[in-house]
């Protein structure tokens, strides 16, 4: 009886499928994804694929970008899995670039690609290329050691740190596509030479993009969104010109609505420097002076960008999530809020600290 079952089992064995594991030299890891616009169809689905290579070195790098024309982002990259002799792993993706062309009609459409996919983390940085996303990932820096991961270094704040450069994550953005009160944003890759330059972004509302910032609206952005403290600020007044780094930045801010036809948004901005340049002697002077110069222009940025952004009716920096978080009506704060949001006025209240002029007098 026993023999009987042995033969039973190792008989049904030879007939059990494997569980389908690749070995890792039979996989191509795909370690960013480009989408443009198509000429024939909807999109060109471009991918970015690691070459092992034994000498890691800067500038020798080794991928290669391969591409497909198709009507949806899944159809391409099924198309692209049938044009490489290995299996493609997206294990490893972590950055998703779109035309900045193709972010002007159908970045829901986009997103909801891949969103949907199982081998998609969700927690690839997103970004806008100019002049197409092919272009960027076909892009080598000189100091790269490993494909792309120039732009991991940038968005992840392992390398460089600059007010200039805003990161974001597919889910944050598509998070940021549904809900009330806080509306989504992307940052700008351009090529300059043989390398990125990233100092701009670009705000979208629930449909399209709507607005794109300067790379100095960009810092202030970065400095409202984030509270992003790595930052100079430079004033001037007439002949005098002064550059102050800051040590500790913070703001807060409280909504005033009892008067729904004079609704106001109330902030108070905290900023500690240090003088880091000038064209006058400071460490006799009176910082006070200084210090009312510089709070009077940040205030006047502050402004501006936020009205720029209140007139295209967009509220990236999320004061309307903040105002349903801080209400208990749920739809009805909602209602209430749209018509709050283009009638509010921003008192804007800035405190400059000088702490010092910096290695010299």
């Amino acid at each position: 009886m026993l023999r009987t079952i042995g033969i039973m089992v190792i008989i049904s064995l030879l007939f059990t499928s494997g569980c389908g594991f690749k070995d890792i030299d039979k996989r191509f890891f795909v370690v960013a994804i480009g989408v443009d616009k198509g000429k024939e169809k909807n999109y060109e689905v471009s991918i970015k694929l690691v070459i092992p290579s034994s000498a890691i070195e800067p500038g020798k790098s080794k991928f290669q970008v391969v591409s497909r024309e198709a009507d949806s982002i899944s159809e391409a990259l099924q198309t692209l899995n049938s044009e490489v002799d290995k299996e493609l792993d997206m294990g490893h993706t972590k950055m998703i670039i779109i035309s900045r062309e193709l972010g002007n009609e159908k970045v829901p459409e986009v997103l909801n690609g891949f969103m949907r996919r199982r081998d998609i983390q969700r927690i690839e940085y997103l970004a806008l290329g100019e002049p197409s996303a092919k272009a960027i990932l076909e892009t080598n820096p000189k100091s790269e050691r490993l494909a792309s991961n120039s732009l991991f270094l940038i968005f992840g704040d392992e390398g460089t740190e600059s007010p200039f450069i805003v990161t974001e994550y597919l889910y944050d953005f598509y998070k940021r596509m549904l809900e009330h009160g806080k509306d989504p944003f992307l940052p700008i890759i351009n090529i300059r030479e043989d390398r990125f330059e990233i100092n701009r972004v670009s705000i979208f509302n629930k449909e399209k993009m709507v607005m794109t910032l300067s790379s100095e609206e960009t810092a202030i952005f970065s400095q409202l969104a984030h509270k992003h403290s790595n930052i100079e600020i430079e004033a001037s007044e007439g002949d005098k010109r002064y550059a102050l780094s800051v040590d500790d930045y913070d703001y807060s801010y409280n909504f005033s609505d009892s008067n729904l036809e004079n609704p106001k948004i109330n902030m108070d901005v905290t900023i500690k420097t240090i003088a880091v340049e000038s064209n006058q002697p400071l460490f006799d002077k009176d910082w006070s002076e200084l210090e009312v110069i510089v709070e009077k222009q940040i205030k006047d940025r502050y402004m501006s960008l936020l009205e720029e952004m209140k007139m295209n009716k967009v509220d990236p920096i999320g004061f309307g999530l903040r105002y349903l978080a801080t209400h208990q009506n749920g739809d009805q704060d909602w209602e209430k809020w749209k018509k709050i949001y283009p009638k509010v006025e921003f008192n804007i209240n800035v405190n400059v600290t000088l702490k010092g002029t910096g290695a010299i007098k």
